[in-house]
Formats: C-alpha cells, sequence, structure tokens
C-alpha cells in the first residue's frame, strides 16, 4: 500500500505540472501535422519519398522518348522485372511502380489507348505527378484534340498492402512521440534534481517508508505518466489521421517509456548537476538519430556496417525496424532490455543520492 499511495502522491504532483506534460502531448502532434502537410504538398522531390519506378520496354519508340521527358526521378525496369519492382514496393523502396504492357508503341501507333497500370499503396502514393505528365504524353501521342478528350485517365490504378511504411503512416507520430519523449526526459531529469535540491527527497526519508518504496515509486510514477500522455498523443493523431488505433503500437510507445525512465535514472546518477541534463539527454537524442539515419532515408544508401551494429544501441533503430517491417515484439523486447541496462547502471540509494 506504501508504494500505491507513494505512487499517486507523484502521479498528482506531475499533473499539477503542466509544463512537465502537455508539452510531451502538443509539440509531438504539432510536428506530425506539420511534416505531413509539407510532404503531401510535396513529395515528389521530398528526401522521404523514394523514386518512382516504371516497368517498360526501354527500346520502344514512345517508351524511350517518355523515359527522356519523365527525367531523373524514375527507375527504370524491364518489362520481365515487374514482380522484383514490385517487390522493392512492398519494401517501401519506391513510392509507386508504374506499367507498361509489351504493345504500348504499337498501341499507340494504331490510336489505340495503351494499358497502363500504376501500382501503389495508396490512392496518392506520390506518383500523382508523373501519372499526370504520362498522361499528357500518351494523349498527344494519341493525337488528341483540344475540345475532345485529351484530359481523358488513361492511367489505371492497383492498391497494394505493404507490411507498413514511415511518413504518412502510424509510424511518423510514432517516431515523433518517441523522440519528444527522451527530449523531454530532460525537463523530468531536472525535476527529479529539484526534489533532491529543495530537500524533499531527505524528507521522505524521514518517513517509515523504506528506500526502495520511495525510489520504485518515483520510477512507476515516471513511466506511467510517460506511458499515459504518449499513449493519448498517439490516440489522437491516429484518429485525426483516420488511423486504427493498434494495442501493440501503444505497447512500443510504453516500452519506449520505459527506456525514457531508465535514462531519467541514469542520467540523474552521472550528471548530478542540473545544467548538464538537458545536454545529455539532447545529445542522446542527436547521436540516437545519426546512428539510424540508414533506416529513415534508405533512399540516400548511405549504410556503413559498424553503424548499423551501433544502431542496435539507439531506442530509434527499433522504431524504424518495425516501420520497415520487421517484428514489433522483437523490437519491444530490444527497448526493455536497452530500459533495463539504463536502470541498472542508474541505480542509486536513495539516501547517498539525497545527501550528495
Amino acid at each position: 500500500m506504501n508504494i500505491i499511495n507513494l505512487t499517486l502522491a507523484n502521479i498528482k504532483r506531475y499533473l499539477k505540472s503542466p509544463h512537465l506534460i502537455l508539452p510531451m502531448i502538443l509539440v509531438p502532434l504539432v510536428m506530425v501535422f506539420l511534416v505531413s502537410i509539407s510532404t503531401n504538398k510535396d513529395s515528389s522531390n521530398s528526401l522521404f519519398e523514394p523514386p518512382i519506378a516504371l516497368v517498360c520496354n526501354q527500346n520502344g519508340k514512345y517508351e524511350s522518348k517518355l523515359i527522356n521527358e519523365l527525367g531523373e526521378n524514375v527507375t527504370i525496369f524491364d518489362i520481365q522485372d515487374k514482380e522484383k519492382a514490385i517487390n522493392q514496393l512492398k519494401d517501401n523502396e519506391i513510392s509507386s511502380v508504374i506499367s507498361f504492357d509489351n504493345n504500348f508503341s504499337n498501341d499507340i501507333d494504331n490510336l489505340v489507348k495503351p494499358k497502363v497500370v500504376s501500382f501503389k499503396t495508396s490512392k496518392g502514393g506520390g506518383s500523382l505527378l508523373t501519372e499526370s505528365n504520362i498522361n499528357k504524353f500518351i494523349s498527344k501521342s494519341l493525337k488528341y484534340r483540344e475540345n475532345s478528350d485529351n484530359n481523358i485517365n488513361i492511367i489505371s490504378s492497383n492498391i497494394i498492402k505493404k507490411e507498413s511504411s514511415f511518413l504518412g503512416s502510424t509510424f511518423l507520430p510514432v517516431f515523433m512521440i518517441s523522440y519528444f519523449l527522451y527530449l523531454c526526459s530532460g525537463v523530468f531529469c531536472h525535476d527529479l534534481l529539484s526534489l533532491r535540491k529543495s530537500n524533499v527527497l531527505r524528507r521522505m526519508l524521514s518517513t517509515k517508508n523504506k528506500d526502495f518504496h520511495i525510489i520504485f515509486s518515483l520510477c512507476l510514477s515516471l513511466f506511467l505518466v510517460q506511458s499515459i500522455t504518449s499513449s493519448l498523443a498517439l490516440i489522437i493523431a491516429n484518429l485525426v489521421n483516420g488511423d486504427a488505433i493498434s494495442i501493440p503500437i501503444i505497447l512500443l510507445i510504453c516500452a519506449n517509456a520505459f527506456v525514457s525512465t531508465g535514462l531519467v535514472i541514469f542520467v540523474c546518477r552521472i550528471f548530478k548537476n542540473e545544467s548538464y541534463v538537458f545536454f545529455a539527454t539532447s545529445m542522446y537524442c542527436l547521436f540516437g538519430i545519426i546512428l539510424c539515419l540508414g533506416k529513415l532515408l534508405p533512399s540516400l544508401n548511405m549504410s556503413i556496417p559498424l553503424m548499423d551494429k551501433l544502431a542496435m544501441l539507439s531506442p530509434f533503430y527499433w522504431i524504424f525496424e518495425v516501420a520497415n517491417g520487421g517484428s514489433i515484439y522483437t523490437s519491444i523486447i530490444a527497448l526493455l532490455l536497452i530500459g533495463l541496462v539504463f536502470m541498472t547502471c542508474g541505480s542509486f540509494k536513495l539516501e547517498d543520492f539525497a545527501r550528495n
């Protein structure tokens, strides 16, 4: 009962401090919506958007002209390599596959609309501009008149389901929420150090409560506050975006909250000066992201074996692993292990911490 009462008392204390709670909900949501808007406006030129694949006979009469007009943002595949292009689409390496058949040039010469299919994972798929250019090229080649069918949509769409994606899916909110979870850990470090500075911890030691009960209640309340606020932010983001609310994804957020709790304890153990904790947590976030750039931006092709191995120590790696189709439960277990390492390295005797 002592642990429960102490935990509830700490949770009430956090709830009475809006400056600790509100940024964890509001800031990630604002960032999610801003990034979503920016990527929707200019998806074809975004670093996050891989190139579009064109499956065709590269030596065809009209195909070669079209390839020259489309420019460098299009990756060309031979017709026999269509399945390879589809697999890359499922693996998030390309954003859309536009497929022609062998009769493309013959159909245009015979003034017959050629069969063109666009494979994508969503209605937009980042290929709307390219599809529009292809439609214009085919219409011009078929010699449609202005008052005729020059605005006809020749391309048919085929939506392919893939395991997961990063931008434009639930994993963008997961990343943003987790990032600010770790960034806000500096605020909670400052709060814990403030309790020591104001002698609150010393007064708690003078009660009948055991050291273990006090430390456990501090960690549990911190974990619960971070888990609840982060899960709430994720639920709000999913409701606004129209995405399904997934229990495993919420568990992934809670696992990140556990790592963040361990990080708070670890940083307070190492840096007992309030001015250093924000710098330490900020650097942790920064280096964690740098190590995972290969997974965050696969289109950059910047894979370094040593960096890939070190990236596994970053919690962000396991978020991107799920976004790229990895097992979510494996990522949750890995995050829990990282959190346990922080907890173990950061464990301290409350009496020593309060007085030193």
